[in-house]
């Protein structure tokens, strides 16, 4: 026997609802043309964020084109050893970018351009003024090793000694040279052990370094050897 199809008679109230897609689209238009001119305005509002948007990083970008050519104008004339030039540079670059990498850089080589005009004090400050910001351990050793030489040159061992010594402490192009300056310095103030010891020291730590000629000479002008006498040994009678 087939099975009994039951047909559930439709009401003319149900064909007067509308479907759950037709009601939401209808409420979604609804909304639209109640709000339209909050949409207009709120849409209106994203395009020129992001036309500002555009705006600041075109502009950052012709910033950073500025500032290369600057850099690399005042670096040329520092090679060239034309350094008051170079010291205007940089000058302005770091004065006008302090929040960019190249203005940050344009004051180490500031430092680099009063160095090579002999003007101690500036090029002092520039580089204290450097590492107190300067987070990146190659320029962190470039700038140490520099801000030593300064100390050197205006015949303050101690402060050239502990710069050197900080150098000394990062791995780096400036290592061996800040090692050696360590050694320099003691024997500068008159610790001819300690420089010694420094010297040899140096020498176990990099036994064919080019400097190495340099080493002896200075532990034989300290009547030292490279080596410790080896101690003597007791003889019984």
């Amino acid at each position: 026997m087939p099975p009994t199809t039951h047909h559930r008679k439709i009401t003319r109230k149900e064909l007067k609802q509308p479907d759950e897609f037709t009601t939401l689209f209808e409420s979604a238009q609804e909304f639209l043309l109640q709000n339209l001119n909050q949409v207009l305005i709120s849409a209106g509002i994203i395009v020129a964020v992001g036309a500002i948007a555009l705006g600041v990083y075109y502009y950052e970008v012709h910033r950073d084109s500025v500032a290369s050519t600057q850099f690399y104008t005042a670096l040329t004339e520092l090679k060239g050893g034309q350094y008051k030039q170079a010291e205007d540079k940089f000058k302005k670059l770091a004065d006008e970018e302090p929040g960019r990498r190249l203005g940050r850089l344009a004051r180490f080589y500031l430092a680099s351009a009063y160095l090579g005009d002999n003007d101690l004090p500036h090029a002092r400050d520039t580089l204290v003024a450097f590492l107190s910001e300067e987070r990146d351990p190659l320029f962190t050793s470039l700038a140490l090793t520099n801000l030593a030489v300064v100390y050197e040159r205006m015949s303050d061992w101690k402060k050239a000694g502990g710069a050197y010594r900080q150098a000394a402490g990062i791995e780096g192009p400036e290592q061996m040279r800040a090692q050696l300056g360590v050694a320099r310095m003691l024997e500068k103030m008159g610790d001819k052990q300690g420089a010694i010891a420094a010297y040899r020291g140096f020498l176990m730590a990099h036994p064919y370094a080019q400097q190495r000629e340099e080493v002896m000479e200075s532990l034989a002008l300290l009547g030292a050897s490279a080596e410790p006498a080896p101690p003597a040994v007791a003889t019984s009678h």
